[in-house]
């Protein structure tokens, strides 16, 4: 066997600091007094071992010093002069694996390892916490300023409905429903049109349109006695709410076609979408 292998593989230490088992620590006794460099280690490892000690408390006595060197003397005598004990080669399989105990100091390493790891997990864990209430109270700001933004402009749309229906009903308006059924556009299109002879007065409100590309437009025609007349551009997204039109003093009928972006002259009655008598 290697001496020098045999001394690095650790045996001795564990030997120092009696955490092999007793057939092992007679293997050591004996390669000890075949072999005086190991004992030679054995002496080193022992002195590092108080000199240790001497660092990290206090100093051993001389009686516990002499009890600690008269047992390793029993155990040196309990060995037989005539036996010599020559380990026999072993194989790799045949090896046991050794267990090496960590010294103190770095049983002191590896604690503070453990901690520091456990402290930089638990910072992680409460910066992602953190950052993730973070997000979700922004989130809720946003939707608090965009709630607070539509109470706004519902409470502006509530008043100006306060303010058409009261024209609505101090007026004497008539009302025209104006449907799609049987048109070839939009069969589902519902508006309302109020008429008001006397004041000549048109309100409009769209139920349901269909939204229009941006080259085109809903435009609505009073049709009387001179053929129908252009009063004004529908809004299909401004719905459920009273949109003035122009003033019309004669009207049997209402119709509202497609028309080019800005309206036109004459109606396009192939883009007929809604109508209603009067």
């Amino acid at each position: 066997m290697d001496i020098k292998t045999y001394i690095s593989s650790g045996k001795l230490e564990l030997f120092v600091l009696g955490e092999l088992s007793e057939r092992e620590r007679e293997e050591v006794l004996a390669m000890a007094k075949l072999h005086p460099e190991v004992q030679d280690e054995l002496d080193q490892i022992e002195e590092a071992m108080f000199n240790f000690d001497n660092l990290s408390g206090p100093a051993p006595s001389n009686e516990v010093k002499s009890k600690i060197f008269a047992s390793l003397e029993e155990d040196f005598a309990a060995q037989k002069p005539e036996r010599r004990i020559i380990p026999s080669p072993v194989t790799e399989s045949q090896r046991e694996p050794t267990v090496v105990t960590l010294n103190p100091w770095k049983r002191y390493t590896v604690a503070a390892s453990i901690v520091a790891f456990l402290a930089i997990g638990a910072a992680i864990f409460y910066a992602n916490k953190y950052m993730s209430v973070d997000s979700q109270l922004t989130a809720l700001a946003r939707q608090n300023t965009q709630l607070a933004e539509n109470l706004q402009t519902n409470q502006v749309k509530m008043e100006s409905l306060d303010t058409q229906l009261d024209q609505l009903l101090s007026g004497n308006f008539e009302r025209v429903f104006m449907k799609g059924e049987g048109l070839p556009m939009q069969e589902d299109a519902r508006v309302d049109v109020f008429w008001d002879r006397n004041s000549q007065e048109v309100l409009l409100s769209v139920n349901t349109l269909a939204v229009l590309d941006s080259d085109s437009d809903y435009q609505l025609w009073a049709i009387g006695a001179d053929g129908p007349i252009g009063v004004g551009i529908v809004n299909p997204e401004d719905t459920f709410t009273l949109q003035s039109m122009r003033n019309v003093g004669d009207a049997a009928a209402f119709a509202i076609t497609i028309e080019p972006k800005g309206g036109s002259i004459q109606p396009n009655l192939e883009k007929l979408v809604v109508s209603g008598e009067v």
